[in-house]
């Protein structure tokens, strides 16, 4: 069946022939000249599975809700601001952008632009086209031993920070992501966004445009700065205050600024910043490089391509990175969703503040897409419309708080995947709690009377890639992983094991194996149970007549 792509900006060749060159897509370009109106009915009017646009396009919430069959929104860029996210996320259709493909070309201009800056290259080259022989007029300042400072070290502000280096400036940079072990093999020192302002003799910015960054230079800032400072902005308008910059530069404290990004795009003729002598400015050309634009093209075909094919993307705005978990560490990946759904079938409710834990080897892989995929096998039994993509916001919305930890340690093993839950609600918190189930057998109150406080299942990996299950509420287990299983807690007392087995035989189901924890003799134990055919009705209902046997529960693994 064929898949249909609508591109709804001009993007590279190179692009649409990698596309193109894809057996089963069908490419549907539309004229730069087409308006939101026309977009709308497009994607109203047929079935397309992927969007791609650059920065022109708007991707309302509204759009969205015209086109019920896409799956994936691509942006030929970098910046998804002008795609409405959260909507894209709540309809489960994947967001992925080009993250790579400018990097080198924006950190490139940014440099020019500090030179051109620095050196008042724009300003001589029009004297000198004026015919005009003025030397000492653009006495500049060089950048070697001056202060830089870097607002936000991703992947530009990084290569910036390359650069600046090699040019021999001192660099300062804030980025709150930012290892100081990354910061020391960058050469940066770590500082605050006011210790960067009172001690950079340039400042350039490099995040992305949220409601947190917007105005992060704002006249407060540009008071506390040394007077003479330079600005550079190649990120996004409105990260700088530009009623507050245009102040800075007309009262002296600002010397110069370089901005090729303005709030509003293209700016007013008559834009104050624009016409200012002191300012340098470009249209919005960070991106705006042969390679860059083919790069851009080529990546985000690809991503969309991988995403209508159900693999993984590394470029997922709403989605974490998976591809490397897929391809050598797949295993952690079953894991966590196994383990995910395995909690929320013991404790079912009652339970809104998760702690998860990854040890030992676990703790070295990305810790936001184990959480993400866990979260999804988690809610995957209480709602049907969650995906790897909205696993997060679900989560959210339904009131779950998620803490994450690390650690080196791992209880024994080469790794740990560890859930603790704080109960919050003892009667509906699930497995070991009094409830109608639990209570059909007798002692079924003592059950509820040991419910611990803090919940915790864990597992870990084996050598051989297989799941274990080693932990359920501080009894130790060791289950590989294993198809159906009856999971309940029961009296630790002589014939318990017998009496289970009876009743499997009696129903014609077959022991796969068997497992007690305990903590102490005669205490309560946790059974596991492996079954080779599936629990009856009848067969679960008998079960949970045994005396001394609690919540009984059947539970893939």
């Amino acid at each position: 069946m064929a898949v249909n792509v609508l591109i709804a900006e001009t993007i590279h060749q190179a692009g649409i022939d990698r596309l193109r060159g894809e057996p089963g897509i069908v490419m549907h370009i539309m004229p730069d000249t087409a308006g939101p109106e026309e977009l709308a009915e497009r994607l109203a009017r047929c079935r397309y599975e992927a969007l791609i646009v650059r920065s022109k396009t708007k991707v309302t919430g509204e759009l969205l809700a015209k086109a019920p069959h896409l799956k994936v929104v691509g942006r030929a860029g970098v910046g998804v601001d002008n795609i409405d996210v959260p909507a894209a996320t709540r309809r489960g259709i994947l967001v992925v952008n080009a993250p790579g493909a400018n990097t080198t070309s924006t950190a490139e201009h940014t440099i020019a632009m500090m030179l051109a800056l620095a050196r008042r290259i724009p300003a001589a080259c029009g004297s000198m086209k004026a015919g005009r022989w003025q030397r000492q007029q653009f006495m500049g300042t060089q950048l070697a031993g001056k202060t830089l400072g870097i607002l936000g070290l991703g992947r530009i502000g990084r290569e910036v920070a390359k650069r600046a280096a090699a040019l021999g400036m001192n660099l300062l940079g804030y980025d709150p992501l930012l290892t100081p072990d990354m910061a020391h093999r960058l050469g940066v020192v770590l500082s605050s966004v006011d210790e960067i302002c009172s001690q950079a003799d340039f400042i350039t910015v490099h995040t992305p445009l949220t409601a947190k960054t917007k105005g992060l230079i704002d006249r407060d800032k540009f008071a506390g700065m040394k007077k003479g400072i330079y600005i550079i902005n190649c990120a996004r308008g409105g990260i700088i205050d530009e009623e507050a910059l245009l102040e800075a530069l007309n009262d002296g404290r600002v010397a110069g600024a370089a901005l090729d990004v303005m709030v509003h795009e293209p700016p007013p003729a008559n834009h104050p910043l624009v016409n200012h002598p002191n300012v340098v400015v470009t249209p919005h050309l960070g991106a705006s490089t042969e390679e860059a634009q083919a790069d851009a093209a080529v990546e985000v075909a690809e991503a969309v391509l991988a995403a209508l094919d159900g693999r993984p993307v590394r470029s997922a705005v709403n989605g974490p990175y998976l591809r490397g978990l897929l391809q050598d560490k797949k295993g952690y990946l079953d894991l966590c969703e196994r383990l995910g759904a395995l909690f929320t079938n013991l404790y079912n409710g009652g339970y809104h503040h998760l702690e998860i834990t990854y040890a030992g080897e676990a703790a070295e892989i990305d810790s936001e897409a184990m959480t993400t995929i866990l979260l999804k096998g988690l809610l995957a039994p209480l709602t049907p419309e969650v995906n790897y993509i909205n696993a997060g916001l679900l989560a959210e919305e339904r009131g779950f708080v998620i803490r994450e930890s690390k650690s080196s340690k791992s209880a024994g093993y080469t790794n740990l995947v560890m859930i603790r839950a704080s109960v919050d609600d003892v009667d509906s918190a699930g497995f070991g709690a009094a409830s109608s189930e639990s209570a059909a057998g007798s002692g079924g109150a003592a059950g509820a009377a040991d419910l611990p406080a803090i919940r915790t299942l864990a597992a870990h990996l084996t050598a051989e890639g297989k799941r274990r299950l080693t932990d359920i509420d501080g009894y130790s287990l060791h289950v590989e992983e294993q198809g159906m299983m009856i999971i309940a807690r029961n009296q630790d007392k002589p014939g318990m094991i017998g009496k289970v087995g009876t009743v499997l035989g009696r129903h014609g189901i077959n022991i796969s194996f068997m497992q007690v924890g305990r903590k102490r003799i005669g205490d309560l134990a946790v059974m596991v149970i492996g079954i080779d055919q599936p629990l009856t009705a009848e067969a679960l209902s008998d079960l949970r007549s045994l005396p001394d046997l609690y919540d009984v529960r059947v539970a893939a693994w």
